[in-house]
């Protein structure tokens, strides 16, 4: 089967979907490309922070190659930097030139996806659109979006038959997607994110490396949340829910792998100062992707306290029990599989309790990596996953 990923951005080296879903499907034994723009996303107040962050962000056009794929880099007819969305020029003919079955367009809500879906029947593939959309990344807080949503919903009305499937990542995609463009329940296939399960997993050689390389002792808990740090991450949260947490229990530690705008770095730093537990938390910058495997391995808990993150599942796929709000439908699955705890978004005092209770109930603790684990390994590793969108894909092809 061919099969041609479209896409707004690819960023190389990174851990999210457009990464690896189609590495696993080319292993698979498919033919699969990408089709992208020749520019990386705007991340705003991240300009101390490597290439992929700020500085020029327009590339090259033409074909570049990662993870044994094909990457076509096309230049943009529009961008708009404020609401991260771009169309692409010449689509249409690198689309017939590469003369797919099927194209998986990424992101129900952007304008490229409804020029794929535009195409579609002059060039003669079968389209499927996955979606990471929810509360927290949808908004319709500006006229511009209103417009644009309406103008989605109008085309979708049109156009809904040539959409083999839509194919949400999270149950919080999902009901993004029927409420918005009131979709049946038929006509939506979950397609979970993952982690590269050949580099995501338990290893305790991993483990010592990096408590040896932290000097923490063998009955120290080691608590760990990472990523891109901003407001809405809640980092504020856990650290004032870890200094309760420390007046009880005196060997924990917190590690920070991540950064963020300046002003925020400089918000956590001054929290953490004024609580007076500089020993006990520990700022670290990003790593690369492959790298993390290591930090979590090293870690006893993970928790991410506010708007959700793919490496939740990388993290539990190492069988790190993770904290994570309860409310939040993007780890519905994880919670259905008993393999993570939940906590009151926001409530510090819910987090520390929480934190508390698995750190006083080992028991509780196993079982939460053991469940993190069967889930890891049954439905959200890459392959699991590849596997299931071809299936997909094949009950309309």
């Amino acid at each position: 089967m061919k099969i041609v990923h479209v896409m707004n951005w690819y960023i190389p080296d990174m851990g999210y979907q457009e990464n690896h879903l189609p590495a696993e499907q080319k292993k698979l034994g498919h033919d699969v490309e990408i089709v992208t723009s020749d520019r990386f996303p705007v991340y705003r107040d991240f300009k101390q922070h490597g290439s992929k962050f700020h500085g020029n962000r327009i590339m090259d056009t033409g074909i570049f190659n990662e993870n044994d794929v094909k990457i076509h880099r096309l230049p943009c007819h529009l961008e708009v930097k404020n609401g991260g969305q771009v169309l692409l020029k010449d689509l249409k003919k690198k689309l017939r030139e590469l003369k797919p079955d099927v194209v998986q367009a990424h992101g129900a809500f952007t304008p490229l996806t409804l020029q794929t879906i535009l195409y579609s029947k002059r060039v003669g593939y079968k389209i499927f659109v996955d979606d990471h959309s929810n509360k927290d990344n949808l908004q319709l807080n500006s006229l511009s979006k209103k417009i644009f949503i309406s103008i989605a919903k109008i085309s979708y009305f049109f156009y809904i038959s040539r959409v083999g499937y839509f194919m949400p990542v999270t149950y919080a995609s999902k009901q993004s997607l029927k409420s918005l463009l009131k979709l049946r329940d038929d006509k939506i296939v979950l397609l979970p994110l993952g982690a590269d399960a050949n580099c995501f997993n338990p290893n305790f050689e991993l483990r010592k490396s990096l408590r040896k390389e932290l000097g923490l002792k063998d009955d120290t808990i080691l608590i760990i949340s990472s990523g891109k740090f901003h407001e809405r991450k809640d980092i504020d949260v856990l650290i004032k829910a870890f200094y309760k947490l420390s007046n009880d229990i005196s060997n924990v530690k917190l590690l920070l792998v991540g950064n963020g705008p300046d002003a925020y770095m400089e918000k956590l730093k001054k929290i953490v100062h004024s609580l007076g537990i500089e020993h006990k938390v520990s700022f670290h910058d990003f790593v690369p992707n492959k790298d993390l495997p290591r930090y979590y391995n090293g870690a006893d808990m993970g928790v991410w306290p506010g708007n959700n993150s793919i490496t939740v599942i990388e993290a539990v796929s190492t069988g790190l029990p993770v904290v994570v709000p309860s409310s939040d439908l993007a780890y519905l699955l994880l919670f259905k599989n008993k393999s993570a705890k939940g906590f009151e978004k926001g409530n510090v005092g819910d987090l520390s309790k929480r934190l508390c209770e698995l750190i006083e109930n080992r028991n509780m603790m196993d079982k939460l990596r053991i469940n993190a684990l069967n889930v890891a390994k049954k439905e959200l590793s890459w392959e699991a996953i590849a596997k299931k969108s071809i299936k997909t894909y094949e009950t309309t092809i």
